[in-house]
Formats: structure tokens, sequence, C-alpha cells
């Protein structure tokens, strides 16, 4: 017979300080001071835990669709009326937009109308003018047009015009109207017939059916079909112009499969996006315009509005989550996000932060918010923002709830709510052991209060301690949250708290 002896155990007391929280990770592999949920919470503290400042109403809607900021005043497409600075300027479709500015011009797709706030002028960015045979007299380089208004409001000198229906089959083409006057469009010597006329004659100016827009370079660029256009120098209304100068429009195709999703100036290029690919156009005039094709995650269909550039880094919504481009191929930032999905983004800053509002899988909305100088991920919570605008570090945010326009991130007096959940803390010690005390620092700003709770090896969550305060005040609160071998803590509360440390003592024993 053989005997065993026995293990003699000595136990220890150990600290673990938590003095830098993390952002989230939802799935698995989450590390010391990381949240599984977050409502409400900021990095601006960091590397303490706080919470989001307020969100000051600003502009109150009916049925707001879409907004803009140009210089320090907004454009806000409310139901089918557009509003800029307020006051009624014009009338589109209801409906999702997309809007970007060019010098003066503000334009609005797919319903191509501009507003021009210089001139204080509403109208389409298409145009036409039909004639009767009578009313129109041919030049060899002239058209004159009696009985239709004052052509030089409708057309301008540089622009590209398409001239069709003639009885004279010379006279229908494409021309650059080089003057225009109240009833004659002057264009390169010997380029009509100076025939009589004898069927109706059109004069249109054509856009493009752009599925995404941006302006870069004084230009209006977009994308339709397989094609990427670019605007006249200057003039968002011109396309279709080529005449070998440095200001002429441009469009090129491409030859990658399936829709363009999105474009932006980036630097002095213009990235043109689609799901798995990216189109780089290159140059400074059309004679020097050079697209180069990449095979790398692209903007996500219905995300376009994601994409927003801080610091010459462009964060946009791909298929597999957010991403960071600077030049090269493009990093993942959303690893901690786990299996989680999301779409329909939009997105946002205020020259550090990087907000995106996104659906996620169930349906439900969620606004995201990445610090971009620490790299921490938080939810503040789940509003659907239909567009955001920014005015120097101001942000304002479009809700799709009320449908009204906020400024985000402000010093209010709002009491807000905010709810921290830590990621299950499992020290990574060799022994058994057993928790005796918790302590929590934190600062409390008057009138708010603090609740924690605890879920103990898997069970549910009790409270363990409620703390308030009429006045600002540090805090050093011990909990005893009990013998476990994991446990999960809540904090929830509602006003200002600063959590600057949490510290952990545990027990464990080990064979000696």
């Amino acid at each position: 017979m053989s005997f065993v002896p026995m293990m003699k155990y000595s136990a220890r007391t150990a600290t673990q300080q938590m003095v830098a929280f993390g952002g989230l990770r939802y799935g698995r592999g989450g590390s010391d001071g990381e949240f599984s949920q977050t409502l409400n919470l900021s990095a601006r503290r960091y590397p303490a835990l706080s919470q989001r400042r307020g969100r000051e109403l600003e502009e109150t809607h009916k049925a707001a669709a879409a907004l803009f900021a140009k210089g320090e005043k907004l454009l806000v497409v409310d139901g089918t009326s557009v509003l800029y600075d307020g006051e009624t300027v014009g009338q589109v479709e209801a409906g999702e937009k997309m809007i970007c500015s060019v010098n003066s011009k503000i334009l609005i797709f797919p319903d191509k109308k501009y507003y021009d706030t210089e001139a204080d002028k509403f109208a389409d960015m298409a145009a036409e003018v039909s004639a009767a045979a009578s009313a129109v007299t041919w030049g060899t380089n002239t058209l004159k047009i009696t009985g239709k208004g004052d052509l030089s409001e409708i057309f301008a000198a540089g622009q590209a015009v398409e001239i069709s229906g003639s009885g004279v089959p010379d006279n229908n083409k494409s021309v650059v109207i080089r003057e225009v006057s109240t009833d004659t469009l002057t264009v390169s010597a010997n380029a009509f017939s100076a025939r009589s006329e004898t069927q109706t004659v059109k004069v249109e100016r054509k856009i493009p059916d752009l599925v995404c827009v941006c302006e870069s370079a004084n230009r209006l660029w977009g994308a339709e079909g397989k094609t990427i256009w670019a605007s006249a120098q200057g003039d968002p209304l011109t396309f279709y112009n080529y005449e070998g100068l440095a200001t002429d429009s441009f469009a090129v195709a491409v030859g990658t499969d399936g829709d363009f999703t999105g474009c932006i100036g980036y630097s002095s290029n213009v990235l043109f996006f689609k799901e798995n690919a990216l189109h780089k156009v290159l140059g400074t005039m059309p004679s020097e315009y050079r697209v180069y094709d990449y095979t790398v995650p692209g903007v996500q269909r219905g995300s376009q509005k994601s994409m927003e550039v801080i610091n010459e880094v462009l964060y946009y919504k791909g298929v597999a989550g957010i991403y960071a481009y600077t030049g090269a191929a493009p990093t993942l930032l959303t690893e901690a996000f786990g299996e989680r999905t999301f779409n329909n983004a939009r997105g946002g800053s205020d020259g550090v932060n990087y907000y995106v509002s996104m659906q996620d899988e169930d349906g439900g909305w969620n606004l995201f918010v990445l610090d971009t100088a620490t790299g921490i991920w938080l939810r503040e919570d789940d509003a659907h923002i239909i567009d955001f605008a920014r005015q120097n570090t101001a942000l304002h945010a479009l809700d799709a709830a009320d449908g009204n326009v906020y400024l985000l991130d402000r010093e209010t007096d709002q009491a807000v709510s905010w709810e921290a959940l830590f990621y299950p803390f499992d020290e990574t010690v060799y022994g058994k052991r057993g928790y005796s005390r918790l302590w929590i620092k934190m600062e409390l700003s008057p009138g708010a209060w603090v609740k924690a709770e605890m879920a103990q090896d898997g069970g549910p969550f009790r409270q363990i301690g409620l703390w308030s305060n009429a006045r600002r005040e540090t805090i050093f609160a011990p909990l005893r949250p009990g013998r476990c071998d994991t446990f999960q803590l809540k904090l929830s509360g509602r006003g200002g708290c600063v959590v600057k440390s949490l510290v952990r003592e545990f027990i464990v024993k080990s064979p000696k």
C-alpha cells in the first residue's frame, strides 16, 4: 500500500488595478477594461471612464430627409421643401438625397436641382428649350430663338448643349456656347448651315443620372452605370464639353463588375468605390487624368454616406466593417465587433471623432463613436441619423426619430443616462481564487447617481452598490462580490460621473 502525501495550501492576496478603460468588444477575446455593451459613454476623459455630453436641439422639422452644411449655414430638405438658413428656397421630390457643393452652387441628387447661394437662385441643373420652326433662325454660328424668354437666364457661355429635331440634319449636333444673349446662342464659326427651319428644334443641357456625387478641384464628380464623370471646372452644370482645354469636362468607362457605391475627393485624388473595388483618379486636368484600379474592400452598398476624412485618413463602412484608408490597402478597424453585421451606415466627424449610425442584423439602429486618437470604439445609443453635417468642429445630426437637427457633444444641462457592462473578469493566475473586495474610485457631479451590479459565474445580476451626491465629490467605494471564479460588472447611472480606477482584490490558493 502506498500513501499519497496531503498537499499543503497557502493563500495569498493579489490585486489588479485598472486605470485605463478600453472600448467595445462583442463576442470573445475581451481584455481587461473592455466592455460588452455601452450606452452614452465617451473617451473624452481617457484613460478615465466618462459620459458623452449633451445634444442641443437646433432646428425642428416635419419630415426632414437630408442635411448639408455650407459655410455657416445649413440646407435641409424637409419633405419636398428645400430650406437654406431656415428659409424655403425651392422644391424637390420627397426622399433621401445626395448633396454636394461646387463654388456657390449646392447640388441635389437624384433631383438634379441646384441652389446658387450667391445669386439666390433655385433651378434645374439640366435645361431645355423647344421652339417651333417659325421661332428659329439659323446663322452660320448662331441660333436665334424668339418667344422663349431670356436665354441667358437658362444657358451660359462655356456650356455644352445638344441640338436635336432640326429639319436641317447638319445642325443636329453637340456644340459649346461661346456667347448667349436674350434670344441668341453664339457658337464656333461655321458650326451651322444657315437655312430655313422646317421642324421643332430642341436645345438641351444634359446632366448624367449620377448615383454618387462629390466635389474635387472645383468640379462635380460622379458615376453612372460604368462611367465616371467630371463636370467642367468651375461649372457643375456643364458636362459633354470636350474641346481639349484644361477646364473641359471628363468621362471614362471602367471595366469592373458591379455598381458604384460611393465617391469622395481625397487629397488631390478622387476615389470611386464599388463593394470590392477602388478606382482612383489621378491628375490635374482631363488630358492628364488616369484611372487606376484596385481590388480592395470597398464601400458597402447603401453606405456611401459613411465616408469621412479625418486628418488625411478616410473612414468608411465596407461589407466586413469600418475601414481606414490612407492611400494603401484599407485597414479594418472593427475586429472587436466580432461576428455582428451592420449596414446602411451614415458617418460624420467633429475633426477628431468618427461618428457612424448603422443598422444591425436585427433591424435596430446604433450610433457608434470612434475616438481616432485612442482607437477606442463606444456605442452612444440607438440614434438613427439620416445625415451628418460639419461646420468647423461643430457636428450637426439629422435624427430620423423626429426629423430634427441636433448639435452633438455640447455642454448642456442635460443629465445623460449611461451604462457600462464590463467584459467578464477572469484573472490569469494559477490556483483557486476568490474575490474579497472591489474598490471603485469615481467623481460624481452634483445630483448624479451611480449603481453597481454584478453577475457571478454566469448568474443573474444583483445590485451591490448605489451612490448619489448633492455636490461634486470624489468617492472611493468598496464592493464585496462574494466567492466566485469569474464575474461581470455593470455600472449605470444618470448625470456626470468619471470613473478613475477599479481595483480588484482576490485571494489565490495554490499548492505548496
